[in-house]
This record gives structure tokens, C-alpha cells and sequence, in this order.
């Protein structure tokens, strides 16, 4: 049975809660821990589901772009597809306003370079963070009270043409 973009979010919010000092570690090594973060929730969703069709990094953009998580990507119904883009900012970064342009980027990209096989699948973008004063995109939502100071911005879309 599919997932659908409010079981993962819920899924995801969890994960926060039981996860949020490994990630407070890992976040910390060089080059951030967004990989990292996209493994975890990968097999962590397969670990409570087996029969979920998760996949990582896949085509889904024109030009060799992956998106970070497809989930329910074999469904002949485009509506059912979700897209998952994540962004993380580590709690030693000062460069805030680079987070918020990269999720903004991110957001772009779906709008702009999703491929038309892919158009009415479900999107979400999501940003992880350690600073409850991080400032997020405008027509994000944010949700602070998982895991002390590890907090979750997102926004949900659909392409449609």
C-alpha cells in the first residue's frame, strides 16, 4: 500500500523525536549529514515496511538532477508518487540565509526541471536544523517541539503542467 505524504511526515517527525542526538552528533562530521539523513529515513521507512517502494537519488529532474527520496515511484498513479527533497544546517553554520537559498533552490527545481512523466506526483520539501532562529522560506511550515533544538521545516506541492 503507498505512503502518502502525511504518513511521512508523521513518519519523519518520529524518527526527529527518536533520533535527534545521533543526528546532533552526526550532523557535526565534515560535509554536513544530509546523505546520511537521506539513508536513515530510506531504511528506516523500509525497516517498518518492507513491501515500500523507497528508492534514493533518482532521475526524476530533466538533466541528471536526483531527488534525495521517490517513494511509491512504480505507481501508475502520478498522485501517488512523492518527491522528497531534504536539506539539513549544521548547528555550527552561520551562514543562515545560505540554508533558506538552498531550500528555495530546491523548491525551484521542482517547479521548474521535474520531468513530465513525473508531473502530479506529490512534493515535499523539507529542511532540518539545529537553531530554532533559523529563518525558513516563506510558505513553509515549522515544527520545533521534536527533539530539544532539531526542528523541521516543510512545504507540500504538486506540478500539475
Amino acid at each position: 500500500m503507498p505512503i502518502t505524504v502525511q504518513q511521512f511526515r508523521d513518519f519523519v517527525f518520529a524518527w526527529v523525536r527518536d533520533n535527534g542526538e545521533r543526528a546532533r552528533r552526526v550532523q557535526l562530521l565534515e560535509w554536513g549529514w544530509e546523505w546520511w539523513l537521506q539513508a536513515e529515513l530510506a531504511g528506516n521507512l523500509l525497516a517498518q515496511d518492507s513491501t515500500r517502494d523507497v528508492r534514493r537519488e533518482q532521475l526524476v529532474f530533466d538533466g541528471k538532477q536526483r531527488s534525495d527520496l521517490l517513494l511509491n515511484g512504480s505507481s501508475k498513479v502520478p498522485g501517488e508518487r512523492i518527491i522528497v527533497e531534504l536539506k539539513t544546517l549544521r548547528a555550527t553554520e552561520y551562514q543562515k540565509a545560505a540554508f533558506v537559498k538552498e531550500i528555495e533552490a530546491d523548491v525551484s527545481k521542482l517547479w521548474n526541471h521535474l520531468k513530465a512523466t513525473h508531473r502530479g506526483a506529490q512534493l515535499i520539501v523539507m529542511g532540518f536544523y539545529f537553531d530554532a532562529n533559523a529563518p525558513i522560506p516563506d510558505g513553509f511550515q515549522r515544527k520545533e517541539d521534536l527533539h530539544r533544538d532539531l526542528a523541521v521545516c516543510w512545504r507540500d506541492m504538486v506540478v500539475l503542467d
